[in-house]
């Protein structure tokens, strides 16, 4: 796989004989991006182990930033599993496409 770019756009290209290969990778980083967000549902029910404002507040802070708004931890978590899962649908498409077009010139070259 490689990267370039033209006019400012990013562009891969993908050997097609390592898309597999590509796949299964881009499936082991999904899992840890959805690992990841198991993880900031779990900060966020972490219970203080004090009753101090100062601890308290620490827990609830640590809590908005695994699951709160834009920037937390699972917001960024699921963004990249969104991100990882177009692409993916992407690239099969091309795949798809790249088959179709060689299968229909296998059946052009033996008529």
């Amino acid at each position: 796989m490689g990267n370039g770019g033209v006019n400012g756009h990013s562009a891969f290209y993908v050997d097609l004989d390592r898309a597999p290969e590509l796949l299964a990778e881009i499936e082991g980083v999904r899992e840890k991006y959805t690992a990841a967000m198991d993880k900031a549902q779990e900060l966020r029910m972490l219970v203080p182990p004090f009753g101090d404002d100062v601890t308290v507040d620490v827990f609830r802070r640590l809590g908005e930033h695994a699951v709160g708004a834009e920037g937390s931890l699972l917001v960024t978590a699921q963004g990249m599993v969104d991100w990882i899962d177009g692409f993916v649908n992407a690239l099969r498409k091309a795949l798809d496409s790249h088959k179709q077009i060689d299968d229909d010139n296998r059946m052009a070259e033996s008529c």
